[in-house]
């Protein structure tokens, strides 16, 4: 008996000396305040790991794993040792994927996919030193496509510094165009056509600087008029107020959707 309450006591004394070893061994500067070798942190007031990850000189490389406070994988981001480049794969707390892209530095760049909790591609886009340029281009999920490997293709528009910019085009399941138009630093400018599911025009749309602003047609989907309403700055003209305006707009030689 004594040998084995000897043998436990050991035990427990060799355990207790390998844990404050490895402890000892993480979360360690240098002389110059530099971050070196293992690191791992845990949420404020918690014991639930924060992530865990490797430092040379103040900086991460290989792979660090970012947890939520129930310990399932937030993300795995993989610092590249030799540059600044990083991948980076992102979950939702039910474990499925919810983007992968890469950083440079801190910053977004090239371009980044997101995923639907059913596994269907949700959208992709393209960064540039943190900002939004170039193609994004949505996906219908499964209310369209059983499928979660197929992009079908819902929009694609174009981005610069952040902002929507040139044109943007949008189909139906089928492919048949929806909508098209296009944007200018942001806002929506100039003429949107918008189509029956038969590719027919249904609506012809006319903005300025965000406004609707000139006529406004609707067809049916023969693509024969309906009817249309006139819009000034976001104003609706109707009766006398729209024959003076536009008989003002004649003699001035001037387009009414201009």
């Amino acid at each position: 008996m004594y040998l084995n309450f000897k043998t436990t006591v050991l035990s427990l004394t060799l355990s207790l000396s390998l844990s404050i070893f490895s402890f000892s061994q993480i979360n360690q500067v240098d002389a110059s305040g530099k971050k070196q070798g293992e690191w791992a942190k845990t949420y404020d007031d918690s014991d639930d790991l924060r992530y865990k990850g490797q430092f040379k000189n103040d900086k991460p490389v290989g792979k660090f794993v970012y947890y939520y406070p129930n310990s399932k994988v937030r993300s795995i981001i993989t610092h590249d040792e030799n540059s600044n480049r990083s991948e980076a794969f992102f979950y939702h707390p039910g474990e499925q994927l919810i983007a992968h892209g890469i950083y440079r530095g801190e910053k977004k760049d090239s371009v980044w996919t997101h995923f639907l909790t059913s596994g269907h591609y949700s959208y992709s886009e393209t960064y540039l030193n943190g900002e939004l340029n170039g193609e994004r281009i949505t996906y219908y999920g499964a209310e369209a496509v059983e499928d979660p490997r197929i992009k079908l293709v819902l929009r694609k528009s174009n981005f610069v510094n952040g902002r929507q910019h040139g044109d943007f085009i949008e189909y139906f399941p089928d492919g048949v165009v929806k909508a098209e138009g296009s944007y200018v630093n942001g806002i929506l400018d100039g003429m949107i056509l918008r189509n029956h599911p038969n590719g027919k025009m249904m609506i012809k749309e006319r903005w300025k600087n965000q406004e609707k602003h000139g006529w406004w047609v609707t067809y049916d989907e023969s693509e024969k008029e309906l009817g249309r309403i006139y819009f000034k700055e976001g104003v609706q003209l109707e009766g006398e107020d729209l024959n003076n305006y536009i008989q003002k707009l004649k003699k001035e030689g001037k387009s009414p959707n201009n």
